[in-house]
């Protein structure tokens, strides 16, 4: 059932991304006619955008295919012949000789099924928001059963060639462009949600859980110097930007190599340190989170602290990490926290 459920996500998506706005994406948008769909990261550069004319050609064409009876078998059975480890998913005729797959019962009435599938899939797109929620769990469903971008990528060359194949002259270059515009689509698709359900970003925060985890475990192992930590970072954003301290009045003239003496300053240190801490430990808490970003966002908009200082911190505080012993695996984990963080204290314009 693997190879079945996969064909049609596959032709689904693609014809749904005239109707779907940046699908694989959490949020949505609106527009008269072209759907952005998401980037896909290769030489080729970004992913091309599919319009309402991509999306006619790709119906027009499976519904012309669809009524040709050997279309559906000659997909499944080119896929195999291409790729024979894949007939392993198939335990009904998982042993069956190539030669004789065409005869065989449990192969034909899976074809079949495939192509009514796909049929259903290609005629109803009117819920957006469902197929942006199935997308996401389809791709986290996949990945424990070893599915893999590349299959997808497979897949799609199966599936054109068997398309010139059945449809003739009618398979012209317009087609052949929409077709292979939404099988680039699809597979950047696909490749973002290819994961266990709990590395999938959360919708509010945009953080998995495995980067929570990273951050929280790093940030306890060093806890207890979280105060020095936040002074470093001080110490070297007013070096490099010496008007940042002037946001601070009570020791905005004290010189920079003497702050670590000035009472005033240590008190600001560990506010920080312990703003810090509260952001997060509050992290697998989404509305907490969500909380303790929005009061920041709201008591340092006042003092008019502009989003480059909080970017120049959040750099300050993953470049001094290492020097604190955290791996280089969880400061990649502190990255993304701290985008998300300073996006949320101090969204862009």
């Amino acid at each position: 059932m693997l190879a079945s459920f996969k064909l049609v996500v596959l032709l689904s998506v693609v014809a749904l991304a005239c109707a779907w706005p940046q699908f694989g994406s959490s949020s949505m948008t609106t527009g008269p006619t072209t759907s952005t769909v998401p980037a896909k990261e290769n030489s080729q550069g970004p992913t091309p955008k599919l319009d309402c004319f991509d999306h006619s050609i790709i119906r027009n064409t499976w519904d012309q295919a669809k009524k040709n009876g050997e279309f559906a078998p000659q997909v499944l059975l080119r896929f195999i012949k291409a790729h024979p480890e894949y007939q392993q998913m198939f335990g009904k005729f998982a042993s069956v000789p190539h030669y004789n797959l065409l005869r065989n019962g449990d192969f034909l009435a899976q074809a079949y099924t495939i192509s009514a599938g796909l049929n259903v899939v290609i005629q109803s797109l009117s819920s957006q928001e469902l197929l942006a929620a199935q997308f996401n769990l389809l791709g986290s469903a996949y990945q424990p059963r070893g599915v893999t971008p590349a299959m997808f990528e497979e897949f799609s060359v199966i599936l054109e060639q068997v398309l010139e194949e059945t449809l003739g002259s009618t398979f012209n270059v317009e087609a052949r462009k929409a077709w292979n515009k939404g099988m680039v689509a699809i597979i950047a698709g696909i490749s973002k949600t290819l994961k266990n359900p709990e590395d999938l970003a959360d919708a509010q925060s945009n953080l998995t859980r495995p980067q929570i985890r990273n951050v929280q475990r790093s940030w306890e192992s060093m806890k207890s110097g979280r105060n020095s930590l936040v002074s470093a970072i001080f110490i070297k954003l007013f070096k490099e930007t010496p008007r940042v301290q002037k946001h601070f009045a009570k020791f905005a003239n004290v010189p920079v190599d003497s702050l670590r003496g000035n009472g005033d300053y240590i008190q600001q240190v560990a506010l920080v340190a312990d703003r810090l801490d509260t952001l997060i430990s509050a992290m697998d808490d989404q509305l907490q989170l969500l909380g303790n970003i929005n009061y920041l966002k709201y008591t340092h908009a006042k003092r008019s602290i502009p989003r480059k200082t909080w970017e120049d911190f959040a750099r300050l505080l993953v470049e001094l990490l290492p020097t604190r012993g955290v791996s280089a695996s969880d400061v990649e984990s502190w990255k993304g926290v701290t985008t998300v963080l300073v996006n949320g204290i101090a969204p862009k314009n």
